[in-house]
């Protein structure tokens, strides 16, 4: 009986001589690193604050993030507490305790009018981070959308 020579097979390299070149390959690599240097939040900022921030706004835009920062005006009881406090400023603090009895919602409404978004993100149940920008800031409509946008009254 004759015997036939063996068809050739293409030779795959074994694992250990893939690992080594796949090491050569990698080390050529360069990846770029976008090192991004950012200004220090707010001093009465809860630890979190811009973890915070990008979740309530869903996203991760550094020119939304920087705008609604801007727009930070503390931490207060509720929105309505931060109100009253802006209205007695300018009143006076007897005008300031008449405030307490006005609905919260009527009371924002008349704040903020045609000028100002005001927006607050929870921090825990007995505070919230309270946000105030301009209306017609540039990024003031993209972060009202993001906030809520099936609620007219903050897209106006």
């Amino acid at each position: 009986m004759e015997r036939q020579p063996r068809p050739r097979r293409d030779r795959t390299p074994s694992a250990p001589i893939v690992l080594s070149r796949l090491a050569q390959a990698d080390s050529e690599l360069e990846v770029p690193i976008d090192v991004e240097v950012v200004k220090a939040p707010p001093t009465d900022a809860p630890v979190d604050f811009r973890e915070r921030l990008a979740l309530a706004l869903g996203t991760t835009d550094a020119r939304l993030l920087d705008a609604a920062e801007r727009g930070y005006r503390g931490t207060f009881a509720s929105v309505h507490d931060y109100v009253r406090e802006r209205l007695a400023l300018t009143t006076g603090p007897n005008f300031g305790d008449a405030l307490a009895s006005v609905d919260p919602d009527e009371l924002l409404r008349r704040y903020s009018g045609d000028e100002r978004l005001v927006w607050s993100i929870a921090v825990s149940d007995e505070q919230v981070m309270v946000f105030e920008l301009p209306r017609e800031s540039s990024r003031a409509a993209a972060i009202a959308a993001r906030l809520d946008p099936d609620d007219p009254d903050l897209l106006t």
